[in-house]
């Protein structure tokens, strides 16, 4: 049976202060730099229509760009394809108690980012969520992202992922409870990886470790501003 899971309203509604700036943080990224350009040539082609704003020459600043959708997919539901699962676009969620029975993943999608001729570097950050507006379950919830390149809007499968998580692990999340309130001490923010700008930027999303007793499991929504408290993933470029 789908359930539909309705977003977390309290999001939009809790007074929060903003994030520090990023830090990045070994125990919980990934630092080496990488490229789908390397082994994915048609994602690399000319886009220049993009309406991104752009570096300014000289000038240090951060450009933020938030997830345009967030699709869950699950192995249970392995062809499904007529419409979002759960009916929701920002819900992020992760579960594995054995591999592919009964996992769920999520792939997010960013949008209007620079085009590849701008030769910027974007930045795969996420900003962890608060601790109240979260479900976390398992002994060790980690995951891993994978790059992939995924048409603006396009509906995800469950055979659509499990065919495209074998190019290599873009960046890893440090689930561990220590890693985590070490990286909320810092920042609260993990910067995940580094790749070149393209006009459109898909990753792929799944837990790195079976649960035995217990699924690990992670859900939140993707808050972006100006609601409050800003969670989840973004790409940061200028910077």
């Amino acid at each position: 049976m789908l359930i539909t899971t309705t977003p977390l309203l309290a999001a939009l509604l809790l007074q929060r202060t903003h994030a520090l700036p990023p830090y990045p943080l070994p125990n919980s990224t990934t630092s080496t730099n990488s490229t789908i350009c390397n082994s994915t040539v048609s994602l690399c082609a000319t886009n220049l229509n993009s309406t991104a704003d752009l570096p300014v020459p000289g000038e240090y600043k951060c450009i933020y760009v938030y997830a345009a959708d967030l699709a869950v997919v699950n192995s249970r539901y392995p062809d499904y394809n007529l419409a979002p699962l759960h009916q929701a676009s920002k819900l992020f969620m992760l579960r594995r108690q054995t591999l592919g029975n009964g996992e769920i993943a999520t792939r997010v999608q960013f949008q209007d980012l620079p085009s590849n001729m701008s030769n910027v570097t974007c930045r795969l950050e996420f900003v962890l969520p608060d601790q109240s507006l979260q479900l976390m379950n398992g002994p060790n919830p980690s995951f891993n992202v994978y790059q992939v390149e995924r048409e603006v809007g396009s509906i995800a499968t469950w055979n659509m992922f499990e065919e495209d998580d074998g190019g290599g692990v873009f960046g890893t999340v440090n689930g561990e409870a220590e890693a985590l309130e070490k990286t909320r001490k810092v920042s609260g923010i993990a910067a995940i990886n580094e790749t070149a700008c393209n006009q459109t930027l898909s990753f792929q999303m799944r837990m790195m470790y079976d649960g035995v007793d217990m699924p690990n499991y992670w859900e939140f929504s993707n808050v972006e501003p100006p609601a409050y408290p800003v969670q989840g993933f973004r790409i940061v470029y200028g910077c």
